[in-house]
């Protein structure tokens, strides 16, 4: 089971452990706002994902100072969409932390623009790219808090990275998990469910996915078999001979179509598990 997506509501605080605060994406509609979480070690403050703009990281800023009495030693962004890494000039004292894939990204001068752009039109700040990047695993030491990072993608993208909190057991699963609505499939499905099955193996006692409420082990087993049942009904309409046009046109369905979303991001679910037998030798 998961937790249904809420009724309209704003951000919101949640303080999941003594050392780990997450700031609960509002919700709006069938869309809730990427999630931020504040991480409290004996030496210093962390922020991961910093939201789609500088306004609201400012917020999540203020309220990390408050809990840590100390400014933001680190941020670090758990891929590359710009919902989850906008916020990133809020922070001009931290050191900035992403997969090396995330840095790439935003080194495209394409990507860059089109971020920028959405910064230009909030009249907010310009893009801050990463200060130090990793490839496979990372370990920060915040004292007394270990934040392990580690590279899944390609998966919902093409940088996901787990956050693993082991005093707390709480993991930040980032978008490898969207709770209470269809997940945005793009990328690489396989990877993405062996990210679960790594996930899973952590035994967490917190889930905290990139959008939607706060959840627990059950929710990473929600995620992985939605996307199972999501890859199985795409595959029986491939085996019956449908093109991929077809196949996104016939509508999503009904087992996972009153999920939130789950209408807008058929079609993408259905290019991506194309692509995938298309790329599968």
């Amino acid at each position: 089971m998961t937790a249904p997506l809420p009724a309209d509501e704003p951000t919101t605080f949640k303080r999941v452990s003594a050392r780990v605060c997450v700031a609960v994406g509002a919700v709006e509609g069938e869309r809730a706002a990427s999630n931020s979480t504040i991480l409290l070690g004996d030496e210093a403050t962390m922020v991961v994902d910093t939201t789609v703009a500088p306004s609201l990281a400012r917020v999540v800023k203020a309220e990390a100072e408050r809990l840590g009495g100390r400014g933001v030693a680190y941020v670090l962004n758990t891929h590359g969409d710009p919902d989850h890494l906008l916020g990133n000039s809020e922070f001009p004292d931290a050191q900035v932390v992403a997969q090396r894939r995330v840095a790439e990204l935003l080194a495209n001068p394409s990507t860059l623009a089109a971020y920028q752009k959405r910064l230009d039109a909030l009249g907010e700040g310009s893009v801050r790219t990463p200060d130090r990047t990793f490839d496979r695993e990372m370990t920060i030491p915040l004292g007394g808090l270990s934040v392990v990072v580690t590279y899944v993608g390609p998966a919902h993208s093409v940088a996901d990275s787990l956050v693993w909190l082991p005093e707390e057991r709480v993991l930040i699963a980032a978008d490898v998990v969207f709770n209470g609505l269809f997940p945005l499939v793009r990328d690489d499905l396989a990877n993405w469910k062996a990210a679960l099955a790594m996930a899973l193996d952590l035994k967490p006692l917190v889930v905290i996915p990139g959008h939607g409420p706060v959840g627990d082990a059950a929710t990473l087993n929600w995620q992985l078999e939605l996307l199972e049942r999501i890859e199985a009904r795409i595959k029986e309409q491939i085996a019956a001979g449908a093109p991929l046009a077809t196949t996104q046109e016939s509508g999503v369905p009904q087992d996972f179509a009153n999920l939130p979303l789950a209408k807008e991001r058929w079609p993408a679910a259905v290019s991506c598990v194309y692509r995938g037998l298309a790329d599968d030798p």
